[in-house]
Formats: C-alpha cells, structure tokens, sequence
C-alpha cells in the first residue's frame, strides 16, 4: 500500500511495507488510527525534510549515514531518536564515539569476540583465528575470558597463537590447555584472545 507523506512541505512517497520494517513512530503511524494531521492526503510530520530522507533510505535498507565530520550526522541522530528508530540511533552511536578498541573482548548473541579493528560500519573481530565483520547495529557487550573459554592464546614454544582450553584464572595469567599437552600453560592475558 503506497503512503504519502508531507514532511516539513516536502513529499514523499513511500509503500506502508518500507514504514514499518524497523519498527518506530512512523510504524506506529501507518498501522494504527491516530491523531496525526492529513494535509492533501499525506501525513503532516512537522520534521526537517532534508534529514528525513535519511530516515527513508534507511527504512528502505540503506546503510550509507552522512560523513562523521559533518553536522548532518547530529541532524540525523536527533531524527532517529524522535522516530524511535534504535537500530539507527546505536549505529549513529556507534559512529560519533565507538564503545569499543582493539583488542577488546566482546560478546554479540552469545558468541565472544576479540576485536581486531574499529570502523563506522562496525568491528572486525577475531574468533579462534577467524575473522568476522560485526555491524555496529548489533548489540555488543563487553566480555572476559572465563573458565572453560576456546581461546587463541600465545604458545611460548611455537612462537604463535595456538587454539587451546581456557583451565584456571590467575591475576593476569590465565592457564591453558594446549592440544597434545599434558599440562595447561601459563600465558599473560595479553596473549589470549577469542
């Protein structure tokens, strides 16, 4: 169903599928009989017409977000918020002031990472010596190495990483079980990574 909207005198057409794919006001807006103003036929949102369409594009799939250094950027973060759209506010978020650095440790659905690098589409991260692309959309909380964790930890007498069993925390040492070894090794925290 197509849906005509007059933001700030400007129009725009859109279909009530793109309106309601992330959830938030304009969800709301099209789903429900409400109270908003029909101007000619479209709903009245008394918004900035230039930022919104940033909304649109990324209702519409769009990942691409105004440069950093601009203040476009801020302009659409206050419209994210006042449209409820948190997907959108934590990848803005994550762009004006990343939570996290290399080297960090992080879980994302119950799977822990260490992150390589930081970008404004996100991390790359690590995982038993492979690396992933986390978008900064996801939710991402801090973790630790614990007890029982798959690690890549730093093998003294290979001079590498090597996978290996996470047995005991000690201060900053952690003992690891390494494959073919009969007792677990210590290495600094520092040299252990998801």
């Amino acid at each position: 169903m197509l849906v005509k909207l007059n933001v700030g005198g400007t129009i725009y057409w859109t279909t009530q599928e793109t309106l309601t794919s992330q959830g938030g006001m304009l969800s709301i807006m099209v789903k429900h009989s409400n109270p908003a103003q029909l101007v000619e036929g479209a709903y009245f949102i008394d918004r900035d017409p230039l930022t919104f369409r940033w909304i649109l594009n990324y209702l519409r799939g769009s990942t691409i977000l105004p440069k950093r250094s601009t203040p476009d950027l801020w302009l659409l973060r206050e419209e994210a918020d006042y449209f409820a759209l948190d997907g959108l506010s934590t990848r803005i978020q994550h762009v004006l002031c990343p939570s996290f650095t290399k080297n960090d440790k992080i879980i994302v659905r119950n799977i822990k990472y260490t992150i390589l690098s930081v970008s404004d589409a996100g991390y790359q991260v690590a995982k038993r010596g492979l690396v992933y692309n986390i978008p900064s959309s996801e939710n991402v909380e801090p973790a630790t190495i614990e007890k029982g964790d798959e690690v890549m930890a730093f093998h003294q007498a290979s001079g590498k990483r090597k996978p290996g069993l996470c047995m005991s925390i000690d201060g900053d040492s952690y003992a690891i079980q390494f494959d073919k070894q009969e007792t677990p090794v210590k290495c600094h925290r520092s040299g252990c990574r998801f």
